[in-house]
């Protein structure tokens, strides 16, 4: 025994029976600290109080045990040395017997299993805090074997599961939950387990209504597995696919837009600029993005800082504003900008949408004036009409007087005063083109032939100064009326050559276009082929606010007494009524250019013009003429004129006393002139009334607003002609020698 303990370093102890004398060895000595020379070991008694209170009484029942049973024991506890320092021990005791079976002694060893103790408390402690630990983590955490058997489950996971222990540690995993039994996840706990590797995979769980993620980290005898449940992760990660599929078809839908979409900083740097931003304004995305707006799409930057600083107080702005393309193209935009706000709700981008409404507000611009003309149109008609009324006699009186043999002074006069006459029916007559419209008799027109025409009247009379230079391609023939498309030219001309009173340079050109659908929207004219007639000159030109208005009636920069302000409202009127269009381009300083757009006939040749001289007016042979107007003058002035040259004539002040006078002497009345517009009866009710019971006297209607409504019925009564006022006294005479002619 001390053999032994000396090599295994523990002490020996025997207790002799029944005497309790007790025997240390050596080591056992030193291990309680006490010194073995010159003394023995202590008694039983002493020895077992050794022992604290709570162990002593233990070591005792081992010990009677090894007497009594005759068994072996082994036991941990502590004892207490002489220095009061408490040890850790394990105690073994085997009891002896003689060879009548009896126990003569016990005997055994002591070990010090202090360090054991400790290592393996510490061990257990620490795999307590880490079990502690592990419950503490919300997901789960758990170990198998090597038989897939749960050995060691967290909190986390015994929660979820709700098992009972005996069913968590014995089962395989994949009884416990079937659904894991296939699919990446196992296939990840195979790779852990058999191949040593870890990997990360996703299951769902519909056992449970979750979606599972774990990672297996392989282990000497098993895998240790971490797994989270991750449904609410999956379902805002589905929320968010969502969310970015539909961010991906708005991205593209912002794209595609025809509508100019940018997005700028809060110093007006472009950070994003879509399709519609490059069609409209001409700058691609890599030319405009780390631009300032204010200097890419504006000719004025101050134009901007209202608008910018407004946006930036309120956070949003709309309104139009005037924008300019790459190539200097002035745009009128509709814009609509929004402040973009941050998670924590400051200022972060400019959000902007601007539309492209230039055609519109021009469209809107041509409808106003045309509403505004058509007012004016109506207005006007209304004065012309009693303006004609008092030119009438004027003229009549004029050259009735003329007619008198006056004197060399007094014809001067007079020639003076028809002049002025005839310059105020000619005024008239343009607004009664202006008012009523110009419709005229639509024949194929040569346009090319317009154009000689027009150089032939025209260079006689252009200044030197001026050089007259033409254009003209083969363009088939257009359909309209060549009296009203010349006067266009004329218009034009005119207005270029008082354009440029120091010279310059006239150009007329004619060009066929064809305007196809896909051009729709950049004019108003339907898709098809035309005729273009250009007039440029290198004149004065004008302003943008002149350019504005040049279309509309009464409007000129002419000196007074040189212009109506009439003449480009009649060529707008002209060309419109042909179904086409009028443009004008100036800058001011240098020059102007007008664009008249004709459409083409569809077939057919061109006719030329055949020039009629009017047939002399010859002197009645007594014919009684019935004369019905309801200005007086006028009747007592016809009346002179046609009594001076042979006829007989009767007066009525209106279309009821014109019809008495017819009814009472119908045999006699050659033919009558009714005036349009009379109180009681019309004009147009006489003529309707002559046709129904004497038509073989014809009718002469007079007007001086000859768009009236009651021309329409006119045409269906038995009218020979018609007297626009004012009229002369030799075009009164010539037209009742046509309407007495025979009709043929």
């Amino acid at each position: 025994m001390r053999l032994a303990g000396r090599i295994a370093r523990f002490g020996g102890w025997s207790v002799e029976i029944p005497s309790g004398e007790v025997y240390w060895t050596a080591e056992l000595f030193a291990l309680f600290g006490y010194e073995s020379e010159g003394g023995g070991a202590p008694p039983l008694d002493a020895a077992v109080d050794m022992y604290p209170e709570d162990e002593g009484p233990i070591v005792q029942a081992a010990i009677q045990r090894n007497v009594v049973d005759k068994v072996a024991t082994d036991l941990e506890t502590r004892v207490v040395d002489r220095e009061g320092r408490e040890i850790r021990v394990r105690i073994i005791g085997v009891p002896v017997l003689d060879e009548a079976g009896e126990v003569v002694r016990v005997q055994g060893a002591i070990y010090d299993i202090t360090e054991i103790v400790t290592e393996r408390e510490n061990r257990i402690a620490a795999q307590e805090s880490l079990q502690r630990t592990l419950d503490y983590i919300p997901d789960f955490v758990f170990f198998l074997d090597d038989q897939w058997r749960i050995t060691f489950a967290n909190r986390a996971l015994r929660s979820f599961l709700d098992l009972p222990a005996a069913t968590l540690y014995s089962e395989p995993v994949w009884s416990l939950i079937p659904e894991l039994a296939a699919g990446p996840f196992t296939n990840g706990l195979h790779r852990a387990m058999n191949e040593a590797t870890s990997s990360t995979a996703r299951a769902r769980v519909e056992q449970f209504g979750v979606t599972i993620e774990g990672t297996a980290h392989p282990l000497e005898n098993g895998v240790a597995v971490f797994a989270r449940d991750v449904t609410d992760e999956v379902e805002r990660e589905a929320e968010m696919d969502a969310v970015a599929a539909v961010a991906r078809q708005q991205a593209a839908l912002i794209e595609a837009s025809t509508e100019a979409m940018l997005i700028e900083d809060l110093d007006n740097v472009v950070l994003y600029w879509n399709q519609g931003a490059e069609q409209l304004y001409g700058w691609s995305s890599e030319e405009a993005v780390g631009r300032n707006i204010r200097e890419l799409i504006y000719a004025d930057p101050d134009d901007f800082e209202g608008p910018g600083a407004a946006l930036l107080r309120d956070g949003r702005w709309f309104g139009e504003l005037q924008q300019r393309t790459k190539d200097g193209r002035a745009l009128v935009i509709e814009c609509r900008w929004q402040v973009v706000l941050d998670a924590e709700g400051r200022p972060a981008k400019i959000f902007v949408v601007n539309s492209d409404v230039t055609e519109l507000r021009r469209q809107q611009q041509a409808l106003s004036r045309a509403q505004r003309t058509e007012s004016l149109g109506t207005l006007a008609g209304g004065i012309a009409h009693d303006l004609n009324n008092v030119l009438t006699p004027l003229l009549m009186s004029v050259q009735l007087l003329k007619a008198q043999s006056p004197t060399p002074d007094q014809g001067v006069l007079l020639e003076g005063m028809e002049a002025a006459v005839r310059r105020g029916a000619d005024m008239v007559d343009q607004v009664l083109s202006f008012a009523r419209g110009v419709e005229g008799v639509r024949e194929l027109v040569d346009l090319a032939d317009v154009v000689q025409e027009l150089c032939t009247i025209t260079l006689p009379t252009m200044p030197a100064s001026i050089t007259v230079t033409s254009h003209l391609d083969a363009v088939p023939p257009v359909s309209g009326d060549r009296t009203q498309l010349l006067q266009v030219l004329l218009n034009l001309v005119a207005n270029a050559r008082d354009s440029m009173p120091e010279g310059g340079e006239l150009t007329i050109s004619l060009r066929p276009q064809t305007i196809r659908l896909a051009e729709r929207a950049s004019t108003s004219l339907e898709p098809g082929r035309y005729a273009v007639l250009t007039v440029e000159d290198t004149g004065e030109g004008m302003s943008a606010d002149v350019l504005d208005r040049i279309f509309e009636p009464f409007f000129t920069t002419k000196q007074l007494g040189r212009g109506t302000g009439l003449g480009l409202a009649n060529t707008q009127a002209i060309v419109t009524s042909h179904g086409g269009a009028i443009s004008a381009h100036s800058v001011r300083g240098a020059g102007s250019r007008f664009t008249v757009q004709i459409p083409l006939a569809t077939q057919g040749t061109p006719t030329t013009p055949v020039a009629v001289q009017p047939a002399p007016a010859s002197v009645g042979s007594g014919e009684l003429v019935l004369v019905a107007d309801d200005e007086a003058s006028i009747r007592d002035l016809v009346r002179r004129a046609l009594e001076a040259h042979g006829y007989r004539v009767l007066v009525a002040a209106d279309g009821a006393e014109a019809v008495q006078l017819l009814d009472e002497r119908p045999d006699e009345v050659a033919v009558v002139i009714t005036d349009v517009i009379m109180p009681r009866m019309d004009g147009a009710a006489v003529a309707a009334h002559v046709a129904q019971h004497y038509p073989h006297v014809p009718v002469i209607a007079a007007s001086a607003y000859p768009g009236a409504g009651a021309l329409d019925e006119l045409s269906a009564s038995n009218v020979r002609d018609v007297l626009a006022k004012p009229f002369t006294a030799e075009l009164l005479l010539r037209t009742v020698q046509g309407a007495l002619r025979p009709k043929e």
